[in-house]
């Protein structure tokens, strides 16, 4: 779906806009509230650890509204609009670039803060996002400290692919890995 910026300036919908910037503001804040989510996935990759941690900011909202989800993107200047996946009728504005959403969106929420849970969960992204631009995740220690962190948002990590344990776990697989690897080559 792709919506032209003159989409904000048809019709009623932009009748209904707060004519206050600042307004227009504290709304897309209490939108997120309700429509959004701060997540963080941690997925098999093949790099130094096995791993990869993705932040991302999300809103959705059915088809038929999704003009808002480009009041995001105008408002933001970053991300972008697409149907969810597996589900055409909703659609989604997704923010993940780590210099965006440090710069932009965490900035954003800052001044306009949630209320709530959502608000705790914004804490803990931020951290994440904040010790990922400053490349702590490049150390194990960062990079374990970064999953913790992880592993305390969104109801402590209750509905993800894989566990804290086994994420763990396989970290010390693979740094046994490779000290015996390097053992074997005589590195060590």
């Amino acid at each position: 779906m792709n919506i032209p910026d003159n989409v904000l300036s048809a019709g009623n919908q932009q009748e209904r806009l707060p004519d206050n910037i600042e307004n227009l503001h504290y709304y897309l804040a209490g939108f997120v509230d309700g429509e959004g989510s701060f997540s963080v996935t941690i997925h098999r990759h093949k790099n130094r650890f096995g791993w990869v941690i993705d932040p991302l900011f999300q809103v959705y909202q059915h088809k038929d509204n999704a003009f808002i989800l480009y009041i995001f993107k105008k408002t933001f200047q970053c991300g972008y609009v697409s149907e969810k996946g597996g589900n055409p009728s909703c659609f989604v504005y997704c923010a993940d670039n780590i210099s965006q959403l440090e710069q932009i969106v965490i900035p954003f929420f800052e001044r306009y803060p949630l209320i709530g849970e959502k608000y705790s969960n914004f804490l803990l992204f931020r951290e994440v996002v904040h010790r990922l631009s400053k490349k702590m995740h490049k150390t194990k220690n960062g990079f374990i400290e970064i999953v913790k962190i992880c592993f305390q948002m969104n109801r402590k990590g209750k509905y993800r692919k894989n566990s804290l344990t086994s994420i763990l776990q396989s970290l010390e697989e693979s740094s046994e890995t490779i000290r015996q690897t390097s053992k074997e080559s005589g590195m060590i």
